[in-house]
């Protein structure tokens, strides 16, 4: 069962229950009014007709009258007041009646009580209301009754019942049908955020709840919607770094082929027995570059696995920093007879000197790898100013469509001349997460034949 059939079940429940005991309360006071009006009006004209026979009979009776005139006068006196539901007794004897009910009926009246005694009884299928009391004319008692049939009272009652329980059923029935109208437009929004969730959870991520009440549901749709979008970034996320991972997995693979080929190429012919002596240096010499360059790649790879944002760092003097880059550099610059240049203000860096100069020493051999052998003026310039160290080439620069791919693993622009050079496509990639792990700035600006300019800005 739906939630809006559960809850319009529980609302038309109470509703009844409210309605029928209102509806109870209501017709139990108007049926109590109602008898106390008829008795009222019954007793009221009992008081007055007795009141009115006493007055009138000891008004015409004489002293000396015997039983006979007595009862003469009395019959009279009673006749002209009386009407179709009067009824006047001495003891058992009926002296005038306009009722057809048997008078052994009649309540007997006791001489206890003072004033009228009343009571309802049921007599021949007929409700009747019965009002009597004793009066006294000289020595004679006499019993002055009222009766009333009140069977079209209880048919009025009974006729009001069942328009009452009418009426309440009609308006049962309409405020279940409002409340099931009103609970299912009320739970709809609920559906829709419903269908959403299944939605998502089919792998349509862009799915999002149309749901615009200003009420909690409302707000439960909005915090929805929030929580889907985080999960549709996080997912997406998630997909670039499986990418990511995927292409960097497919890199190292294909980089340390490579070198494994020529090792085991290498080797195999070590294991010849007709090699010459310099055949045998020059496979050991390739052996041992191979290995050299596997080396450098196996460090650079664990550099960018286990490099964090959470890294140590304390002030440092920025020459003795751009120093330390120039010795370690010298000797590969030399080899390709680029010239280092280095300008500096004197200042203090708060980074981690070593991965600042891992950073540094990258982005000028990336440099110097920009000019072809044959440049004729081969400059690298290293400046730091402020909070920001730059490292400018004027090589062969980076075309535009490769702009957005340098940063990435093994990326390489020139294949082939990164490959002579000893290149592996790791460098920027280490340089990007040594900046990052700094909430450092790094951008690059780079025309083709005119060179290219880093620049790492520290917050």
């Amino acid at each position: 069962m739906k939630l809006w059939q559960k809850t319009s079940l529980i609302c038309i429940a109470v509703l009844l229950v409210i309605v029928a005991a209102c509806s109870a309360v209501l017709l139990l006071h108007s049926k109590n009014s109602i008898l106390e009006l008829t008795y009222s009006h019954a007793e009221s004209k009992q008081r007055s007709l007795a009141y009115s026979f006493s007055e009138m009979a000891v008004y015409y009776l004489a002293d000396g009258d015997s039983m006979e005139v007595e009862t003469s006068l009395v019959n009279y006196c009673f006749s002209r007041l009386a009407d179709a539901s009067s009824v006047l007794m001495r003891g058992e004897e009926t002296l005038c009646s306009g009722v057809s009910v048997d008078p052994r009926a009649l309540l007997p009246l006791s001489e206890s009580e003072y004033g009228a005694q009343l009571t309802e009884r049921e007599i021949e299928g007929r409700n009747v209301l019965i009002v009597g009391s004793l009066v006294m004319v000289r020595s004679t008692s006499y019993a002055v009754y009222v009766v009333e049939d009140i069977s079209t009272t209880y048919n009025s009652i009974a006729t009001m019942a069942w328009t009452f329980a009418a009426v309440s059923l009609a308006g049962i029935l309409l405020g279940a049908g409002s409340i099931a109208l009103l609970m299912r437009r009320s739970t709809r929004p609920l559906t829709a955020l419903a269908e959403t969730a299944r939605q998502i959870a089919g792998g349509d991520y862009s799915m999002r709840a149309d749901v615009h009440t200003g009420d909690e549901i409302g707000a439960l749709a909005g915090d929805f919607n929030l929580m889907a979008e985080a999960v549709e970034a996080r997912i997406a996320e998630l997909m670039e770094t499986a990418e990511r991972q995927r292409l960097f997995i497919g890199g190292v693979t294909h980089e340390f082929k490579t070198p494994l080929t020529a090792l085991l190429i290498h080797t195999r012919m070590l294991r010849r027995a007709n090699m010459t002596e310099e055949e045998k240096d020059d496979s050991l010499a390739h052996i041992e570059s191979q290995c050299e360059w596997l080396e450098r790649l196996v460090q650079t790879l664990l550099k960018l696995i286990t490099l964090e944002r959470d890294i140590e760092r304390r002030p440092c003097e920025v020459d003795a920093l751009l120093d330390k880059v120039r010795q370690n550099t010298q000797k590969s610059l030399a080899d390709r007879g680029v010239t280092l240049i280095i300008q500096s203000d004197d200042g203090m860096l708060n980074c981690n000197a070593d991965l600042i100069q891992s950073l540094l020493i990258n982005l000028v051999d990336n440099a110097a790898k920009a000019y072809d052998a044959d440049a004729p003026d081969k400059r690298v310039l290293l400046t730091f100013s402020g909070d920001t160290i730059e490292v400018r080439d004027f090589g062969r620069g980076i075309p535009e469509q490769a702009m957005e791919r340098i940063f990435e693993p093994f990326y390489m622009v020139d294949k082939s001349r990164s490959k002579k050079s000893g290149g592996s496509g790791l460098g920027l990639a280490l340089v990007r997460k040594i900046a990052d792990a700094h909430d450092a700035e790094l951008t690059v600006e780079s025309s083709v034949e005119k060179g290219t300019t880093v620049r790492v800005h520290f917050q």
